[in-house]
């Protein structure tokens, strides 16, 4: 895959393209049930053939109790995006925030309770495999013209193991947790690490991951694949192994927007696009660390568009008010 970086190109690329587009789509992460709502007027507005609520769907953290305030934001949330889901297509996979604790994992004891909260908001079918077994992960398939694209969502929370905390509370690049290179701890659990290496070798044109957590990101100390060395090792092998060709990762959680990009040992591209918040941003004084990061980070809220052509995919960091503040555009094989 070759890439073009930089907005002010991205209306010569399309130009210089001619190709249909085939679909888009649309994902987000962070969205308080108390802030404001506009947003999603804007993202209605784009037209997108789905959109993908990627984690912190809701703010409901609760340690012990009869999860009222959990149970209370969901439906508080739900009755926000009412008219939403009336009008856009929608996927939803969770983060920690949604399941029920602060950076919770697998010891969290009302996981269980959790995900049957979250089954029953977003009205998850009964027979989806998603009520049938332990976690939330899943996949869609949407084949568009001869254009297979394989979305997969992964579940961060549910198996995952305890993070190593920081020595150094709240200094730069070991804010909360540090690099553990345990290898017992887990973050996806080995039913869904098997299930993961079935889909990446399904067949497809282009794959798209859904993680809440960052994968490819380095150089901060919060949460993100990359304080588990061995789990992301493990991953990117896995990709070496499969057939896969196209592959994009989409995140959320860090209250930040931006695109990064890293290649395997067997030179596959992988392309990372970080969306976060859609109306919680935090006002961040300074950019982070980001070795594999392409350009800087956007720190107001913020969703992601996503066009997909024949010949290649445009990625779109765009604002509250419907403007692409970054872009890039990465040809497929």
């Amino acid at each position: 895959m070759k890439i073009i970086r930089f907005l002010f190109l991205y209306l010569i690329s399309v130009n210089l393209y001619s190709t249909q587009e085939i679909l888009t789509l649309g994902f987000g992460s962070c969205l308080h049930q108390d802030r404001s709502m506009a947003i999603l007027k804007t993202i209605e507005k784009k037209e997108l053939d789905l959109f993908m609520f990627i984690g912190d769907n809701v703010y409901g953290d609760q340690k012990d109790g009869e999860l009222d305030k959990l149970i209370r934001t969901y439906k508080q949330q739900y009755n926000n995006l009412e008219n939403f889901l009336k009008n856009v297509s929608t996927e939803f996979i969770w983060d920690d925030h949604d399941f029920g604790l602060n950076d919770g994992g697998s010891n969290y004891r009302y996981k269980d309770r959790a995900k049957k909260l979250f089954l029953e908001t977003w009205k998850i079918p009964s027979n989806d495999p998603r009520r049938l077994r332990d976690g939330l992960y899943f996949d869609k398939m949407i084949k568009k013209n001869d254009l297979k694209i394989h979305l997969i969502f992964l579940d961060n929370s549910t198996f995952k193991s305890e993070w190593k905390l920081t020595d150094e509370f709240n200094k730069e690049g070991k804010e909360r947790y540090v690099e553990d290179f345990d290898p017992d701890k887990t973050l996806l659990g080995k039913k869904q690490w098997q299930w993961l290496k079935d889909k990446l070798n399904e067949d497809s044109n282009i794959k798209i991951i859904l993680s809440s957590l960052q994968i490819l990101s380095l150089g901060h100390g919060w949460e993100s694949w990359d304080k588990l060395p061995l789990e992301r090792e493990r991953l990117f092998n896995l990709i070496d192994e499969s057939n896969v060709s196209n592959l994009f990762i989409f995140s959320g959680d860090r209250h930040r927007g931006g695109f990064y990009h890293f290649q395997t040992d067997n030179n596959k591209d992988i392309y990372e696009f970080t969306s976060s918040s859609l109306n919680l941003p935090i006002p961040f004084n300074t950019e982070e660390k980001g070795p594999l990061r392409i350009g800087s980070t956007y720190r107001k809220a913020n969703f992601g568009v996503v066009r997909i052509f024949e010949d290649r995919v445009i990625m779109e960091l765009t604002s509250n008010k419907g403007k692409v503040v970054n872009s890039l555009n990465v040809e497929i094989n």
